[in-house]
């Protein structure tokens, strides 16, 4: 028993005493693949259904917006999403890429489809590409 236990010491030694060697090694290298960009644009606070957003270059964005809640299924509103002012579609659901330099403002506007319809909440998302 006690030789089992003299071998459990020396390997328990060993080891300690190869994890910190490895630890310690200086040198080497590390390759990265990517970039480390910093974000293309800004945005402001979003009031009233309107969203500004700067972009210093011509940068890529998705603007995507879905309506939520319990009425979804239902075709009781129209969204329209538009661009400095400027309606680019009114949908269910869907999606746009778009192409943003300077300052641009995005408003999300959401109407009954009908008199006294229900309006269920809407989410809209902006997505650097």
């Amino acid at each position: 028993m006690n030789i089992a236990l003299l071998k459990l010491a020396a390997a328990s030694a060993l080891l300690s005493l190869a994890s910190g060697a490895m630890a310690s090694a200086n040198g080497g290298i590390i390759h990265f693949t990517g970039n480390i960009v910093e974000p293309p644009c800004s945005t402001s606070s979003f009031d009233a259904g309107q969203i500004n957003i700067h972009c210093d270059k011509r940068s890529a964005v998705a603007v995507s917006f879905q309506r939520v809640g319990p009425s979804v299924n239902s075709a009781a509103s129209i969204v329209t999403l538009t661009r400095d002012g400027k309606a680019l579609g009114t949908e269910e659901a869907t999606a746009y890429r778009l192409a943003l330099q300077g300052n641009s403002r995005l408003g999300l506007r959401v109407a009954p489809a009908a008199a006294g319809a229900t309006l269920s909440p809407v989410v809209m998302t902006i997505s650097y590409l």
